[in-house]
């Protein structure tokens, strides 16, 4: 049987830009095909080209990046060197594109619904209120709640996740034959990036399109891609079928980043004894007021968590499940409606401004977006001197000889000083967050998504750090984020979130062999570990829920998870559900779960 021909041919693609003096050219020569029914991921590190190769392949290059040579044929044409008119014609509807950044991408001066209505329009011939209902249905269809009301938002009306959700409604809504997807989840919560894979997985299969997938993502590589392609330096160091990367990568950079999976692909981390409730809140609650509305969205509901003293609990829930806003909380950023936040026995909700400011010398935060975190105009030494300043004062000498020895803490070399952010990488970046948030000694940290825009090398080696840190210093943390395997190889106890309350907690070992709540169950079910042993394509996983998450606006009466849980029964929609101990030490919000009338072993039979 004649073999297809591949639906998008590349040969040697350059791409340079011109800075004083010099060329740089991050992608020099890179040549792959890509054949129809194919799924290809593209990996490698933050600077190795990656985004350069997707912008180029649709004739795009940042400014003042510009396209120094090589053919892409797609349809028997070159989309380099394509007429302007022509390749306009193409992108959009023949070849979608999916980029990273969702609030750069979208306009802020137009809804969300109009920018999803031009982009379908621009390709096909319906009526204003026809692209109204698919924007709507696009939507829908990336799993955001409400779509009726959400194609009304602006882009800073969105969360992060909803945001890139409305960027993938837009590349899908012509079915293009194409689709370049640059970090196309990297917003979005395991069970949301679990079924937009899927959707695309399958497409890609019953249409004969293409996807070339750029992903940081090792999970993702290993269950939804047939090849992968490692990117280094400017060029594909290694091409070669997802099962055979993975059990036997040859470039040192591929055999570099898989190692630390393959070292720590048994175990758990050791448990924590001493100091039970360092840290601990009591009936937390936030909620924020609706504008030009008496309602109410419930962020964080009674929530009661405690962490120990040196222990790292990871937090973990989807998109809008009220993560962040507990580590606000914590920090006092945001401040409770209601409960208490207690550190080493005191109250901290109930100190004053000044009163505050002293104790945050004790509890620091690292945010997720290291770029977003820091002044742009100040130097390294700027950002280090900060915080012992404000809590400490003493010689400027002193605190020069501190914030040396802090980035020497998180390996770094201290010629950095003088560096500014946008001299610095991600990686490098978030180092300096974490070296800030440390310097002054604190005993509790929260680390909100610290590793959610680090390439997989980067990742590994802060993920590494932190442990390494939180031994040596006894530091606790609550780590906040969506990657359970990221929380797996760092955390010892683990707290399950829905719609602003506690669902599960227990040791991560419980929680990840044998989940006890049926969200639980259903996130641990969607969560793609990166082994293509046992890839979620070869082995479809069921919908473990039905339905989508409901508003944190009108929240139920009874059990949240009802409308949802396919155990759910009349008392699980009449009476609220309590957050009640198992016998091993355990805690579930679900009475039939308590009671032994669902057990594991029923989620897998539903």
């Amino acid at each position: 049987m004649k073999k297809a021909e591949p639906l998008l041919k590349v040969r040697d693609l350059r791409v340079g830009y011109e800075v004083p003096g010099d060329l740089v050219v991050p992608v020099e020569g890179v040549s792959f095909d890509l054949n129809p029914h194919e799924v290809v991921g593209l990996v490698g590190d933050a600077g190795s080209g990656k985004s350069t190769t997707a912008l180029a392949l649709m004739g795009l290059a940042r400014p003042p990046g510009k396209i120094l040579g090589g053919t892409a044929m797609f349809d028997g044409r070159d989309l380099l060197s394509l007429p302007d008119d022509e390749i306009r014609a193409i992108r959009g509807r023949d070849i979608g594109i999916i980029v990273q950044n969702p609030r750069a991408a979208l306009n802020p001066m137009l809804r969300v619904g109009r920018q999803i209505g031009y982009a379908y329009r621009a390709h096909n011939r319906v009526s204003e209120a026809e692209a109204r209902k698919q924007a709507v249905e696009m939507l829908r269809l990336v799993g955001i709640n409400d779509p009726e009301r959400r194609v009304e938002a602006y882009a800073h009306e969105l969360s992060g996740g909803m945001a890139q959700r409305a960027l993938i409604a837009m590349a899908l809504s012509s079915t293009p034959k194409l689709l370049i997807a640059d970090e196309p989840t990297s917003g979005l919560d395991v069970t949301i990036q679990a079924q937009f894979l899927d959707e695309m997985w399958n497409t890609v299969q019953k249409t004969g399109s293409a996807m070339l997938l750029v992903t940081q993502e090792l999970g993702v590589i290993a269950n939804f891609c047939d090849r992968v392609l490692v990117l280094h330096q400017g060029r594909i160091v290694e091409d070669a079928p997802v099962r055979q990367f993975f059990s036997d990568p040859q470039h040192p950079y591929s055999q570099e980043v898989l190692r630390f999976y393959h070292e720590r692909s048994d175990g758990f981390p050791e448990q924590v004894s001493g100091g039970a409730g360092f840290l601990r809140t009591e009936q937390l609650t936030k909620h924020f007021p609706l504008r030009n509305s008496d309602k109410v969205v419930q962020a964080v509901d009674k929530v009661t968590i405690s962490v120990a003293k040196g222990e790292a609990v990871g937090l973990v829930g989807e998109s809008g499940s009220g993560k962040t806003t507990v580590g606000r909380c914590l920090m006092r950023l945001e401040h409770p409606t209601a409960g208490a936040v207690v550190l080493d026995g005191q109250d901290i909700t109930a100190l004053n401004a000044a009163e505050m400011r002293k104790m945050r010398s004790r509890m620091q935060i690292v945010f997720q977006d290291p770029f977003d975190s820091v002044n742009p105009r100040w130097t390294v030494a700027d950002i280090l001197d900060e915080p012992l300043r404000v809590h400490e004062g003493g010689d400027k000498a002193k605190r020069r000889s501190r914030a040396i020895a802090a980035l020497e803490q998180v390996n770094l070399d201290p010629s950095l000083m003088q560096a500014k952010p946008r001299d610095l990488g991600a990686s490098t970046l978030q180092r300096i967050n974490i070296a800030r948030a440390l310097i002054c000694n604190p005993e509790f940290v929260v680390l909100d998504e610290p590793t959610s825009v680090l390439a997989p090398r980067a990742r590994n080696s802060l993920i590494a750090l932190l442990a390494r840190l939180q031994k040596e210093l006894g530091i606790s943390y609550l780590f906040i984020s969506h990657d359970l395997t990221t929380v797996r190889y760092l955390c010892q106890r683990v707290a399950v979130m829905y719609l602003g309350q506690i669902v599960e907690e227990g040791t991560v070992e419980q929680v990840f062999s044998a989940p006890q709540h049926p969200y639980s169950q259903a996130l641990l079910s969607a969560h793609l570990m990166p082994d293509p042993t046992r890839r979620r394509v070869d082995h479809p996983v069921p919908a473990a829920l039905d339905g989508e998450i409901p508003s944190p606006i009108d929240v139920p009466k009874g059990c949240y998870l009802a409308s949802r849980c396919r155990h759910v029964t009349e008392t699980c929609r009449a009476n609220p559900q309590v957050l009640s101990e198992l016998g091993d030490g355990r805690t579930v919000r679900c009475e039939r779960v308590v009671k032994g009338e669902i057990t594991p072993e029923d989620f897998a039979d539903a």
